[in-house]
C-alpha cells in the first residue's frame, strides 16, 4: 500500500516538473498537458473496475457507479484533447466534452452519497443533520463561490460555465454533510475518494475564476489538481480491493448534535458578512436562508428530543425487567419496596408479599435440558401474571422464583392471593413444544405482611426474609402449599413449625437419593395426626412429627459413601446403624436433644427384637412407636402398585399382621382407624411427579444448592 501511495507522489512530482519543463514549447506543453495528463484518469477508470469487482455492499455500488463517473471524466478529457489539436481555439462551449464532464459529476454525486455515509438516510435525526449541514455549506459556497458567477445574460454557453461551480458546491456540500452528521462506519477507500473529489471542487472553483478573468491553457497549474485528484481515486481502487471492504456498522454513534448548529451560524454569519460588505444590507437570500436553517435547526432538536426519550425510555426497560419471562426483574423489584414502604408507612396500610418457588425445577432442566425449563418460567411468568391486580408488583426474584408485592393489601387477601397463584400452577401442565408429556407444575408459597401501625418503619429486608423463611418451611412440609410468616401452632396440615430448615433439607435430599420423594414429610403429617388420635398433649403430637420429619437423617452416611456403581439394595436397604446415626445428628449438629431418642428408637419392636438397643413395649417412647407404624405404612405403600381407591387399603394386612410384635397394638389401632375413616392423605407413590423423577439412589447433593440455608 506505501508503494502505491509512493508512485501517485512519484507521478504527480514527475508532472509537475514536465509542466516546468514544457512551459516554453507549445507542443510538448499541449503533449503533456492533454495527453500525458490521461494518464492516472485511465488508470482511475481501470481500477474502479478491479474494486469494484473486490469490494461488496453499498461499498461496491459506490465504486460501479465511479467505474461511471471516472469513464465519463475519461471520455470528456479526451474529447478536449482533440479538440485541442483539431482546433486552434480549443473545444467551443459547450462541447461534447461539458456534457461528459456535466454527467460525470452528476454520477459522482450519489456515489459520494453511498459511499461515505448511506445509513445516514435511515435515520431521522441523521437525515436532518445532513441537510442541515448541506444547507449551511451550500448557503456559504453560494454567496462566496457560485453568486459572483451568475450571468447577467442567459445562454447556452453561460449555463454550461455556471453548472460547474454548482456541482462543485454540490459536492463540497455532500461531504461535509455525510463526513459530519453520518451514523455509518466510513471506509477509507470512501474517505479517499471524498477527499478527491473535495480538492477536485477547488480545482473547479480555481478552473472557473481562472476563465472568467483570463483564457485557460493546456499548461495551466490548475490541472495539477486534477491530477491529483486522479490519483487519489487511484489510490482509493487499490485500498478497497485490497481490503474488500463492506459494510461495518461503527461501534460507537458519536453524538455530533452541535455540528449542524455550528455549520448553521457560520453560514449565516457568513452570509449576513459578505452581504453588508458587498450589497451594504441583507438579501433576500440571506433571510430566505437564515429562516430555513433556524426551521431545521428547531425541527431538529424536536426529534433529537425525542429519539433521547424513547432511547432513554428503552434503557430503562431493559434494565429493570428480565429478559426472558418479560416480568419486572429482582432490582426493580428492590426499589419499589422501598417506595411501597414508605407509602405504607405515610398513609397506614398494610404491605403483603408473596415469595413463590417452583418444586423441583432443577429436575426439569435435568430431564428435558434448559431450553425447555426457560419456555415453562416463561409459561409460568404468564400464568401468575394473569391473576395478579393491576396494581401488584410481579417480579421474576431469581431462578425459579417469582415475587409478588401487593399494596394496601392485609393478610387475609394476600393468602387468598397466593392459595389462587398455587392452584393456578397446579391446575394445568405446562405444554411445551418438543416435550411429549405436559410437564406437570407445583409451588411453595410463603406469605408475608406488615399490617398498619404495626412498626414506625417497614424494614424491607426483614419483610422479604418473613416471606423466604415461610416458603422453606412450605417446602420442609411438603411443598405444593401456602405458608405465612410467624410460628402458629401446629395442625394436621402443618404439624412442624420448630425444626431447622437445614434439617428438614436434609431429609428431603435423603428421601430424594433413596427415591422416596415425600416419604418424611408424609410420615410426619401421619404421626401428628396419630399421636391426636391417641390423645396426647398438644407438646408430644409437635415432637412426634418433629421427630417423625427427620427420622432417617442418620441414612447420610450410608449414602455419602455409596459407591455410584455399587447402589443400596432395595428401596431402603437396613442399615442397622442409622437410628443411632441420627440422634447423634440431632444432638451434635442440630441442637435437638429431645428428638435424639425417639429417633433413635423408632426401629425398635414391640416384642423387643428390633434394634439398636432391643427395648421392648413402654420401654420405648410413644413417639417412637407412632413413627414405627407411619414409616412402615410409607415403605408398604411405596412398594405397592395397587390402585390408591381399592376398598381395602394396599398393605393394611401387612401391618394388621405385625399387631403385638412389630407394633404397639394401641397405636397401630389408632393408626387404622385414621386410615378406615380416610383421615391420612396419602400421597401414596412419592415418586409419582412427572416432571421430575431422580435418578435411583441419586447421590446426596446432587440436587441443586440452597440460595442461603438448604431447604
Amino acid at each position: 500500500m506505501v508503494g502505491v501511495v509512493l508512485a501517485g507522489a512519484a507521478w504527480v512530482t514527475l508532472y509537475a516538473v514536465l509542466m516546468r519543463a514544457t512551459r516554453n514549447s507549445p507542443d510538448a506543453s499541449r503533449l503533456v498537458g492533454e495527453v500525458v495528463y490521461l494518464v492516472p484518469i485511465a488508470a482511475a477508470t481501470a481500477l474502479a473496475v478491479y474494486a469494484a469487482r473486490r469490494t461488496r455492499q453499498r461499498v461496491g455500488t459506490a465504486w460501479r457507479l465511479l467505474i461511471v463517473s471516472n469513464s465519463l471524466w475519461l471520455i470528456g478529457e479526451s474529447t478536449w484533447a482533440v479538440y485541442s489539436y483539431l482546433s486552434p481555439e480549443g473545444a467551443p462551449v459547450p462541447s461534447f466534452a461539458d456534457a461528459a464532464y456535466l454527467l460525470s459529476y452528476a454520477v459522482a454525486l450519489p456515489a459520494i452519497v453511498i459511499g461515505l455515509g448511506l445509513g445516514v438516510l435511515g435515520r431521522t435525526q441523521g437525515l436532518l443533520d445532513a441537510l442541515l449541514v448541506a444547507a449551511g455549506a451550500a448557503a456559504i459556497g453560494w454567496q462566496m463561490l457560485i453568486s459572483p458567477l451568475v450571468p447577467s445574460t442567459w445562454s447556452a454557453a453561460a449555463l454550461v460555465t455556471f453548472l460547474y461551480p454548482v456541482f462543485s458546491v454540490s459536492i463540497v456540500s455532500i461531504l461535509v454533510a455525510v463526513l459530519l452528521s453520518g451514523a455509518q462506519h466510513v471506509p477509507r477507500s470512501m474517505i479517499i475518494v471524498g477527499t478527491a473529489f473535495g480538492l477536485a471542487s477547488i480545482t473547479d472553483g480555481a478552473y472557473a475564476y481562472l476563465t472568467a478573468v483570463d483564457r485557460y491553457e493546456s499548461s495551466s497549474w490548475v490541472n495539477l489538481g486534477w491530477q491529483v485528484e486522479a490519483v487519489l481515486l487511484c489510490v482509493a481502487a487499490v485500498v478497497a480491493g485490497r481490503r474488500a471492504e463492506s459494510d461495518q456498522p461503527r461501534a460507537v454513534d458519536p453524538d455530533l448534535a452541535f455540528l449542524p448548529a455550528v455549520v448553521a451560524v457560520l453560514a449565516v454569519g457568513g452570509l449576513a458578512v459578505a452581504d453588508l460588505v458587498l450589497v451594504g444590507r441583507l438579501s433576500l437570500v440571506t433571510l430566505a436562508v437564515t429562516m430555513l436553517l433556524l426551521l431545521g435547526l428547531l425541527v431538529r432538536q424536536v426529534v433529537a428530543t425525542r429519539d433521547r426519550a424513547r432511547l432513554t425510555q428503552g434503557l430503562r426497560t431493559a434494565a429493570i425487567t428480565d429478559q426472558l419471562t418479560g416480568l419486572y426483574n429482582r432490582r426493580f423489584f428492590k426499589e419499589m419496596i422501598d417506595v411501597e414502604a414508605e407509602r405504607a408507612v405515610r398513609h397506614h396500610l398494610p404491605l403483603s408479599l408473596v415469595l413463590i418457588d417452583l418444586d423441583h425445577f432443577k429436575d426439569i432442566n435435568d430431564t428435558y435440558g434448559h431450553s425447555v425449563g426457560d419456555a415453562v418460567l416463561t409459561d409460568v411468568a404468564q400464568r401468575l401474571r394473569r391473576e395478579v391486580r393491576g396494581s401488584d408488583l410481579l417480579c421474576r426474584y431469581g431462578g425459579e422464583e417469582f415475587v409478588c408485592l401487593l399494596p394496601s393489601t392485609p393478610a387475609p387477601a394476600a393468602y387468598e392471593l397466593a392459595e389462587r397463584l398455587r392452584q393456578t400452577l397446579r391446575g394445568t401442565p405446562a405444554a411445551v413444544a418438543g416435550v411429549a408429556e405436559p410437564v406437570v407444575l407445583t409451588a411453595s408459597l410463603g406469605v408475608a405482611t406488615v399490617e398498619p401501625g404495626e412498626r414506625g418503619r417497614v424494614d424491607t429486608d426483614a419483610l422479604i426474609d418473613e416471606a423466604d423463611q415461610a416458603v422453606y418451611r412450605a417446602k420442609a412440609l411438603g411443598r405444593d402449599r401456602v405458608v405465612g410468616s410467624g410460628q402458629p401452632s401446629p395442625t394436621a396440615a402443618d404439624p412442624v413449625t420448630d425444626l431447622p430448615p437445614a434439617l428438614v433439607w436434609m431429609a428431603d435430599r435423603i428421601d430424594r437419593a433413596l427415591g422416596d420423594r415425600e416419604c418424611a414429610a408424609a410420615v410426619s403429617r401421619w404421626a401428628f395426626r396419630t399421636a391426636s388420635r391417641l390423645g396426647l398433649d398438644d407438646a408430644t403430637q409437635r415432637r412426634t412429627a418433629a421427630a417423625a420429619r427427620v427420622h432417617d437423617i442418620g441414612r447420610i452416611t450410608a449414602l455419602a459413601t455409596q459407591q455410584p456403581d455399587r447402589p443400596l439394595g432395595g428401596r431402603r436397604a437396613d442399615d442397622p446403624g442409622h437410628p443411632a446415626q441420627g440422634a447423634r445428628l440431632l444432638v451434635e449438629l442440630a441442637a435437638r436433644p429431645d428428638l435424639a431418642p425417639l429417633v433413635a428408637a423408632h426401629h425398635e419392636n414391640h416384642d423387643g427384637t428390633g434394634f439398636p438397643y432391643g427395648l421392648a413395649g413402654a420401654e420405648i417412647p410413644v413417639e417412637a412407636r407412632i413413627i414405627a407404624v407411619c414409616d412402615a405404612w410409607a415403605v408398604l405403600r411405596a412398594d405397592d402398585s395397587c390402585p390408591q381407591e381399592a376398598p381395602v387399603p394396599p398393605g393394611r394386612d401387612a401391618l394388621v399382621e405385625g399387631r403385638g410384635t412389630r407394633f404397639d397394638p394401641a397405636v397401630l389401632d389408632a393408626f387404622l382407624a385414621l386410615l378406615d375413616d380416610g383421615a391420612l392423605d396419602d400421597p401414596a407413590h412419592y415418586g409419582d411427579h412427572p416432571a421430575a423423577q431422580p435418578a435411583a439412589h441419586a447421590p446426596v447433593g446432587a440436587d441443586d444448592t440452597p440460595r442461603t440455608v438448604p431447604r
